[in-house]
């Protein structure tokens, strides 16, 4: 995996965040989870131990006074009664009888302490009774921690990911103006949610393995050389062996795969040729040739179907052999010593054999997290490198240094030699143009995207690539976006309405705009109607999970909110709706009423309007083509007359019957 994946990763998420807040939480109940679980492993050890020996003590006679100094307390009745016979026997004495077996062993000397302490473990059926409560104990502990530690790594990387969605939201805000025909929303989108949940899982995969991992490994390491140092290492080379040999061999068979699944798939290709290329091939008569290079295709793309199966078979029988090997030099090593004679230092009981089994079974976990976690940073890197390249796109339009307060048009906008290009098409080719303040503007074009390009450069939302748009003779390039956008105002497009209330929606949650302003701005635009019949009125949550609108709805609402901020200059795109008569009256009256005492540039969608404007602005191939009303191009201009039948004479959609 590239090392700038692991890179892209630790900036998302530095090395040094995993000691602080939610982390580090994580960090100490995992602590807590992985001494329970070696309490746990102990316990289970002590069980099986006394279960093994019933909890007898057999004392040679000569070892009967270090036996009083192991176990005395200072009473009488702690010595044992001495007797003539030898050996000793004491049956039922618990933990003793370890503690005694393991004198000169590690916990021997800390069992026989506890023994001391507390006199119920000196009894067999006590201490299994205790030995038992204390294993369920820190089973309930041990799970709890770990539940708590993965919740905390979900919180922290959580933390981390919300950040970065932060960034992604703020950044598509600005970037989103410019893109105009909406190309970069689904790659946002996917963004936001899919690689955004990517980082997040790795990040939480990544803090809980290399916190819990490292750590189990640790106290299952300490507990096998505790028990049997030498029988430890012994076992531990021919298993880390095997284990090495059998994740180089699927590795090998992963590279291997890789490449013979673009093998096949170039195959496949080659094989769907024909059916492609029909014709050429019956026009030639080329059928016989056509079935011998099918012929040959399909033996090669079976042949290397076989390839990657005998690889796998290879590759599982393999880990199955080593495996099995490697189980059995195990169980052979570990036999040996609990088969030995009892006073070699080498030798294991019953018990320690489990225990050290148990060490080695429970450490595979462990040792193949801390091998994968390079992978799974590096997916996770990859998601990261995806988000980072987005946000380091450096958006279209930005506030010049200097930039000064713009005032409210009053007399003239114009363009001078305006180029924009969108990719490799040229949408506006020097563009110049005058539109007097006051008054309602039409601007259309064959293609559409060209009239919103020229719109979209009166509030910025993007940028001419040549020549300038000047307000009242000042070049808006030097005006501050605040004062720009604030008499300059949208309305219609994809964007008419937001999750949220109505009165949200009409006032954008600024509290400078009463409950009153607002609804008078409703009932303006003929939206106060519908408003009231929702079930809360103005309270009416909508969006996603609320009340939907329909689009006739939603675009009187996007009126109200331009209204209530009494624009200098408005812009509306008109949405190409099946309305009722009585929505078609509502929206004509709402737009005349929202043109008076300000400037009005309209992308129409219906005739009526083009009828009522002041001036309509035909563009053709990205240039000024005549200005002028609606009856006077009628009459003059033939391609505009033109591109009044393609969009609204009844019958452009019909075909003739004479070609």
């Amino acid at each position: 995996m590239s090392r700038q994946y692991l890179d892209l990763l630790r900036r998302v998420f530095p090395i040094r965040q995993l000691f602080r807040g939610h982390s580090l939480w994580a960090f100490v109940w995992c602590l807590v989870g992985m001494a329970a679980f070696a309490a746990i492993l102990i316990s289970t050890f002590l069980i099986v131990a006394l279960l093994s020996s019933r909890g007898g003590v057999t004392i040679d006679t000569r070892d009967i006074e270090e036996y009083q100094r192991l176990f005395s307390t200072g009473s009488e009745h702690d010595r044992p009664e001495i007797v003539h016979a030898s050996p000793l026997e004491l049956p039922q004495s618990g933990l003793k009888a370890i503690a005694w077996e393991r004198r000169h062993r590690s916990w021997g000397p800390f069992l026989a302490w506890l023994c001391r302490q507390y006199p119920t473990l000196q009894s067999t059926g006590s201490a299994l009774t205790w030995l038992l409560a204390v294993g369920l104990a820190m089973g309930f502990i041990q799970s709890s921690s770990i539940s708590h530690m993965a919740t905390l790594a979900s919180r922290a990387a959580g933390h981390t990911v919300g950040q970065l969605r932060q960034s992604l939201h703020r950044h598509s805000i600005r970037m989103g103006t410019s893109d105009l025909i909406d190309a970069r929303t689904v790659e946002v989108i996917e963004l936001f949610t899919t690689e955004a949940a990517t980082v997040r899982m790795g990040i939480e995969k990544w803090i809980t393995t290399i916190f819990r991992s490292p750590l189990q490994l640790l106290v299952l390491l300490s507990l096998a050389m505790t028990l049997n140092w030498m029988v430890t290492i012994e076992c531990l080379v021919p298993l880390l062996a095997c284990w090495y040999l059998i994740r180089r061999e699927r590795r090998y068979l992963d590279i291997e795969q890789n490449l013979n699944a673009d093998r096949v798939s170039t195959d496949l290709k080659l094989l769907g040729e024909g059916i492609q290329k029909s014709r050429l091939i019956r026009g030639y008569q080329l059928e016989e040739h056509e079935d011998r290079r099918f012929e040959q295709h399909l033996k090669r793309y079976q042949s290397r179907l076989h390839d990657i199966e005998r690889r796998e078979r290879r590759t599982q029988w393999l880990s199955r052999m080593l495996s099995l090997a490697c189980f059995a030099l195990v169980l052979f090593l570990l036999g040996a010593r609990m088969l030995g004679v009892p006073d070699e230092p080498e030798h294991l009981t019953l018990a320690e054999g489990l225990l050290l089994a148990s060490c080695f079974a429970f450490g595979l976990q462990p040792v193949e997290s801390l091998a994968n976690l390079r992978h799974l940073r590096g997916e996770a890197g990859q998601a990261a490198e995806r988000i980072y390249r987005y946000l380091n796109t450096i958006p279209e339009v930005g506030q010049a240094v200097g930039a000064k307060f713009l005032n409210p048009l009053e007399k003239m906008i114009e363009f001078e030699g305006v180029v924009y290009r969108l990719g490799r098409r040229t949408l506006l080719n020097n563009v110049t143009l005058k539109i007097p303040a006051s008054g309602t503007t039409a601007v259309v074009a064959f293609d559409s995207l060209e009239a919103r390009a020229l719109t979209s450069l009166l509030p910025r939302f993007i940028e001419p690539h040549a020549g300038r748009v000047l307000i009242d003779g000042e070049d808006i390039n030097w005006a501050t976006l605040e004062s720009l956008r604030a008499e300059t105002l949208l309305v219609g497009g994809n964007e008419p309405w937001y999750t949220g209330t109505v009165r949200e929606n009409i006032t954008g949650g600024d509290t400078r705009y009463s409950q009153t302003q607002a609804t008078e701005a409703a009932k303006m635009v003929h939206a106060h109607n519908f408003i009231q019949k929702l079930p809360q009125g103005y309270e009416t949550v909508i969006g996603e999970h609320g009340e939907q609108l329909r689009d006739v709805q939603g675009f009187l609402l996007a009126m109200a909110r331009a209204m209530l901020r009494d624009p200098a200059l408005l812009i509306i795109e008109e949405p190409a709706l099946d309305m009722t008569d009585d929505e078609k009256a509502h929206l004509e009256d709402a737009a005349r009423r929202a043109s008076v005492g300000r400037t009005t540039i309209v992308l129409p969608s219906r005739l009526s309007t083009l009828r009522s404007v002041d001036r309509i602005v035909l563009l053709n191939r990205g240039k000024v083509e005549v200005v002028g009303t609606h009856d006077v191009l009628l009459k003059s201009s033939a391609l505009y007359r033109h591109w009044e039948y393609m969009n609204f004479n009844e019958f452009r959609h019909e075909t003739s019957p004479i070609q």
